[in-house]
């Protein structure tokens, strides 16, 4: 399997279930793609030592956990060298409670997602550490009201 080819139908439709329930039975999974188990099994693996599966994770229900704040923040850098960008995002992703750090084109340098408690804990994890750091020009952060769509996951196109 190249990197971007070889994906066949079954491949895909493996990937897009076990995105969604990475616990699901060898047997039912192939009976949901439509091959046998020993297939499924073989191509689950190949899957894997190719790269097509990084890992699995589980997904804590944030209604349920203290954590409540969605912060979404760009970051704006003082100038472009590859030192001072590669600082900054050491020190953001170094953050526990950054879960997505991206590098980002257009007005600003950074974007990242933080997942906090509160206002007041966004201050003390975020605001507070990176407001010393000389690299970062300014930093704009938006706070979610409310989650319309929260689903992780890379489609694969079944139809091909």
């Amino acid at each position: 399997m190249s990197r971007r080819a070889g994906l066949d139908q079954i491949d895909r439709k493996i990937l897009n279930r076990l995105q969604q329930n990475c616990r699901i039975t060898n047997a039912d999974l192939a009976s949901e793609v439509g091959t046998s188990p020993p297939s499924c099994l073989r191509r689950t693996r190949r899957l894997r030592e190719k790269g097509y599966i990084e890992r699995e994770i589980a997904l804590a229900n944030m209604g349920k956990a203290d954590s409540c704040l969605t912060a979404i923040s760009e970051v704006r850098l003082n100038n472009h060298d590859r030192r001072g960008r590669d600082e900054a995002i050491r020190l953001i992703c170094a953050i526990p409670e950054v879960i997505v750090c991206y590098n980002v084109t257009g007005d600003r340098d950074l974007m990242f997602i933080s997942i906090l408690t509160d206002m007041s804990d966004f201050e003390v994890k975020i605001t507070e550490p990176l407001a010393s750091v000389q690299v970062i020009q300014s930093i704009n952060s938006y706070f979610a009201i409310k989650t319309v769509k929260f689903q992780p996951l890379i489609h694969f196109d079944e139809t091909r």
